[in-house]
This record gives structure tokens, sequence and C-alpha cells, in this order.
């Protein structure tokens, strides 16, 4: 691969952890659902000992989460091309949220600094091929202002597991 391929991949695959954050924090489970592969896998921050297994499992988490407002502050997107069909990234992520209400402005509640390591694969099964994430592993390093949240362990048949 040559460098004009080689940037073309790292800033594809670098505009998914922004896209994921805006349609996350839009509640978009249908768009979030797009940015990975059918058969990916997806381990939230706050559980990643708990992956979620195909796409509809990924919008599954976002269409049933409560109403929230958050915003999801992605820096530090670093993307690797590996071959021209395949590359990996890492990016950190702050999220602050509220659940008091979904119209701002709202008081935070804790702040929570964290990750991901990224899988991106060309899904050819599109005209031209559109990059996707394979697998998305997410992780809390930070928190400030209050305790990890207690969510309780998804079902096996949510995790696309039955």
């Amino acid at each position: 691969m040559d460098d004009g391929q080689r940037l073309a991949i790292e800033l594809a695959c670098g505009k998914l952890p922004l896209l994921f954050a805006k349609y996350a924090d839009n509640g978009d489970a249908e768009a979030m659902g797009q940015l990975f592969t059918t058969d990916c896998e997806f381990s939230r921050p706050f559980q990643p000992d708990y992956p979620f297994y195909g796409r509809a499992a990924v919008e599954g988490v976002f269409r049933n989460r409560p109403p929230i407002l958050v915003r999801h502050i992605v820096t530090n997107v670093l993307v690797e091309a590996i071959t021209e069909t395949r590359a990996r990234g890492t990016n950190y992520l702050t999220m602050l949220s509220s659940h008091a209400s979904t119209q701002p402005p709202q008081e935070a509640g804790a702040l929570y600094v964290g990750g991901f390591e990224d899988e991106y694969v060309l899904d050819q099964s599109e005209p031209g091929g559109v990059w996707r994430f394979a697998k998305r592993a997410g992780m809390v390093a930070l928190h400030m202002g209050g305790a990890m949240p207690n969510i309780p362990p998804p079902s096996d048949e949510a995790r696309g597991l039955a």
C-alpha cells in the first residue's frame, strides 16, 4: 500500500470514533449500528467483560438505554493501516451525563475517562467498500465525582449469544 492509500484508510477509520460519539450522544441507534460490521464485537467501557456480538446487539445497547443527556469527548485518535482492508486504532473517551433531563443545560454527574481499542475492516458488501468497526473494546481508566455505575449484566440474548 502506498502513502496515499495509508492516509485514506487512517482518515476514514479515524472518523468512526467521532461518529460513534455523535450517534451515542444523539441516541441514534440505527446510525450507530451502521458503523459496525454485521458480525462485530463491542464491549462497553462500563462493562468490558460482557461483549455484545453482531450489529443488532450493538443497536440494542443504544436503543434500550434510558434517555439521558450525554456528551462523549473523543481525543487522541490514532489509527494504523495494517493492510488495504484492515486497520487498528486507539482513542481516549471522556464522558459526562445527566439522568435528570435530556434538555441542556444540566448538571453533570461523575466524570469518566477511558477509551477504546478498535479493529476496523473494509466492508466490501457495498460498492467501493465502507470502513466499519469489526471490534470495539472499551474501558474506564479514571472516574471522578461518583462511583462507577452499577449496571446489571446484560442477558445472553441482548448480547447476541442466544
